[in-house]
């Protein structure tokens, strides 16, 4: 009896493709999984967090993403891959979509996606690669607006005249 000694190596990138978000927009990353081990890997999953100040966008996302417990900001997200083979690869879409408009001082999007399998055949030998993470950084500014109105009452000698201060912030983050 000869022993053989071989074993799944899963790895996964993420990359957004370098572009910058915007307050209501949506932000695609492309995760490339793949298998460089000797052997095949089975029940192979990613799975992916659903960042802060963003919602799961399953419309633009690879099909068959399921978040639990919602699509909104710290839910799980997992999609099966199944079996994947020794030297096999693929790639999936994980789209979110910014909030609008964001908190004050937000000026990215930051998220982390793993891959992993059932260990039915052994252990992963290189695990620091079974994550990848992206920095997206986010375009927003205030825009604040005032107003004032004394709402047209005349103005006597020794008289009070009171004003009304209308205030806004119409722009895509908070001030």
């Amino acid at each position: 009896t000869t022993r053989v000694d071989a074993a799944p190596d899963l790895t996964v990138t993420k990359s957004d493709g370098g572009i910058t978000g915007v307050p209501g927009g949506t932000v695609a990353y492309t995760l490339s999984y793949a298998n460089t081990g000797t052997q095949g890997a089975t029940g192979v999953v990613l799975s992916e967090t659903v960042p802060a100040n963003a919602t799961f966008n399953p419309g633009a996302s690879t099909a068959g993403w399921v978040c639990v417990p919602n699509n909104n900001s710290g839910s799980v997200c997992t999609l099966s891959i199944g079996s994947l083979a020794a030297g096999g690869s693929g790639s999936a879409t994980f789209a979110v979509t910014v909030v609008n408009p964001v908190p004050a001082g937000v000026t990215q999007i930051a998220n982390t996606a793993t891959v992993a399998d059932d260990g039915a055949n052994g252990p992963d030998p290189t695990p620091a690669n079974n994550s990848g993470s992206d920095t997206t950084p986010v375009d927003a500014a205030p825009d604040l607006s005032v107003t004032k109105s004394d709402g047209g009452v005349p103005a006597v000698p020794g008289g009070t005249v009171a004003y009304t201060l209308s205030y806004a912030n119409t722009g895509t983050q908070g001030a």
